[in-house]
């Protein structure tokens, strides 16, 4: 991967850019101003006599906002056993990881994430780089709080009462966290830790999101417990991860259990939601071509998946905002994937529009990012994906962009990588 040298003055003509609202294709030209839009006005023939300035021609190419994924972890490997690797290795190790695997969101279209829990190290380490074009635009969370050998305990978050919070808020804030991740229940892929249980008491809930507010930074609760949905839905917290309705079964195995009653909580709360339905897919599809006849825990997994998209399609229903995330990092979840992610949130429901705003306009609301990133419009940040097919009509053309502009620069790639 390569970025352009500079960040000259340029202006991009396209016959169909993303307008949104209204949510619509126009003929618009886009002037760059170094990394962000200027104006963005009714497309005029390319003339560089007209402008005095460099100009590119997408002609019918579909010029789009750049993706927002909410929701990763760029220290993990995204192998079948990212915590066992995490722990066997130095931090140095773990930074390089890091970078690369947030170049490798950039490739697939990303151009803001949020690492949704993360060392102290990894943060001192970007804001070192000043976040460089050759990466997204990277938001991070710090150490989750969880409690005493709770999910992502690893991190350094551990709060062993409620006065302990703000403590590991300010340590976070300082290090230049720009959101508040709770650790709501247990998580699977924590070592005794039960995702059906919730982790901390109401008003524990409701102290973290209040003190997200009271420094103006995002907040997302972890919640696969049904019981760690509706506390989260009361504080209020920004996004709510995963949504599972998780519980215990006598045969031992976790069930997914739609709430009806959580979920208009949920819906009434205002709360978005970030369901990372293609977590571990890559999995599913070993599974499936292994064969699953007579193994019952691959049928038991492949069946809660369906499960799960038959979820979220219900909470679709209910008008909860939704906002796209894919939980990078973890098992079997690589970090050029979100295009699947979109692709799943159509295939369960959501119209084709509302799986683009996902991933714009609701993404940067729930990262208080909103006037700066998320929209092709004056002011916001020149970041774009160049689709050669439109979006509207199908999803999976954000599978293979053209090209990708992260603040104002665009992105080359590599010949390995199939495009030049």
């Amino acid at each position: 991967m390569a970025i352009s040298d500079n960040r000259e003055p340029l202006v991009l003509h396209c016959d169909n850019v993303w307008i949104d609202p209204p949510g619509q294709f126009k003929p618009k030209s886009v002037e760059l101003a170094g990394s962000t839009i200027g104006t963005v006005r009714d497309r005029i023939s390319a003339s560089i006599a007209e402008t005095q300035r460099p100009e590119i021609d997408l002609g019918g190419a579909y010029l789009m906002p750049g993706l927002i994924n909410t929701h990763v972890h760029l220290e993990f490997s995204a192998s079948p056993d990212p915590l066992r690797e995490f722990k066997s290795e130095s931090v140095s190790e773990r930074l390089l990881r890091a970078v690369r695997n947030a170049r490798s969101m950039l490739l697939s279209g990303v151009t803001t994430a949020r690492d949704c829990g993360s060392s102290l190290d990894l943060l001192a380490h970007i804001r070192r780089c000043r976040n460089p074009p050759n990466l997204p635009r990277l938001l991070f969370s710090g150490p989750p709080i969880t409690v005493p050998g709770g999910h992502l305990s690893i991190f350094g978050g551990t709060v062993s009462n409620p006065e302990d919070i703000s403590e590991v808020v300010s340590r976070s804030i300082a290090a230049g966290a720009r959101s508040l991740k709770l650790i709501g229940s247990g998580g699977g892929m924590t070592p005794e830790s039960f995702p059906e249980k919730v982790a901390f008491s109401q008003d524990v809930f409701c102290r973290v999101a209040d003190a997200a507010r009271a420094n103006d930074v995002a907040s997302a609760a972890h919640v696969l417990a049904a019981e760690s949905v509706r506390r989260a839905a009361v504080a209020r917290f920004d996004s709510l991860e995963h949504c599972a309705f998780f519980r215990r079964v006598s045969s031992g195995r976790l069930e997914r259990r739609y709430d009806p009653e959580i979920a208009c909580i949920v819906a009434e709360s205002g709360v978005s939601i970030m369901a990372n339905l293609s977590t571990a897919t890559r999995s599913h599809e070993t599974l499936v071509q292994e064969g699953i006849e007579g193994n019952l825990e691959s049928r038991h997994a492949l069946h809660q998946h369906e499960v799960m998209l038959e979820n979220f399609g219900k909470l679709v229903d209910l008008g909860i905002p939704i906002v796209c995330g894919t939980d990078a990092g973890v098992r079997d979840t690589p970090f050029e994937d979100t295009g699947v992610e979109l692709e799943l949130m159509a295939r369960s429901g959501m119209s084709n529009i509302a799986v683009i705003r996902s991933a714009s306009l609701n993404a940067a609301r729930v990262l208080k990012l909103q006037g700066r990133v998320g929209r092709i419009a004056e002011g916001h940040s020149a970041d774009f994906v160049v689709l050669k097919n439109s979006p509207l009509a199908d999803i999976s053309s954000y599978r293979d962009p053209l090209y990708v502009y992260s603040q104002g620069h665009r992105i080359t790639f590599s010949s390995s990588n199939g495009k030049e």
